[in-house]
C-alpha cells in the first residue's frame, strides 16, 4: 500500500513541476510580446522622426565642406598667401557611413534581441552618395 502512496505523491509531484514549468513559458511569451510591441512602437516613432537619412547627410556634409573651404580660401587671399588645399580635403568620406536611418534594420535587430540572440556577419557598410 505505501508503494502505491509514494508513486501517487511522486504522479502528483511531477505534474505540478510540469504546470509550473508552462506557467514560465506563458510568462517568457508575454515579455517577447510586450518586447515586439516596444520595438513596433520604436519603428514607428522612427519613421516619422528620422531625417539624419543618406541623402540628407550628403547635402549637409556638401555645404559644410563648401563653407569650410570658402573660409580657408578667404583667410589666405587675406594673408596673401597660395591656396594649397583643395575642396576635397575639407570631406570626410565615411561621415554618412557612420549615421544610418535605417528603421527596417532597427526593427530587425530590435525583434532579434527579443528572441535572445543576435546572429551577426561581417557586411561592407553601404555607400552614401
Amino acid at each position: 500500500m505505501s508503494f502505491f502512496l509514494r508513486l501517487l505523491c511522486c504522479v502528483v509531484l511531477l505534474s505540478l513541476l510540469g504546470c509550473q514549468g508552462m506557467r514560465q513559458n506563458v510568462l517568457k511569451e508575454r515579455v517577447v510580446a510586450q518586447c515586439n510591441m516596444t520595438c513596433m512602437q520604436h519603428f514607428e516613432f522612427c519613421k516619422k522622426n528620422c531625417i539624419d537619412n543618406c541623402p540628407t547627410c550628403s547635402a549637409v556634409s556638401q555645404t559644410t565642406a563648401a563653407n569650410d573651404f570658402e573660409k580657408y580660401v578667404h583667410e589666405r587671399k587675406v594673408e596673401g598667401k597660395k591656396v594649397m588645399r583643395e575642396l576635397n580635403s575639407y570631406r570626410d568620406p565615411l561621415q554618412c557611413r557612420k549615421v544610418t536611418c535605417d528603421c527596417l534594420s532597427d526593427l530587425n535587430v530590435c525583434k532579434q534581441s527579443c528572441a535572445g540572440v543576435i546572429p551577426k556577419k561581417l557586411q561592407a557598410v553601404p555607400n552614401c552618395t
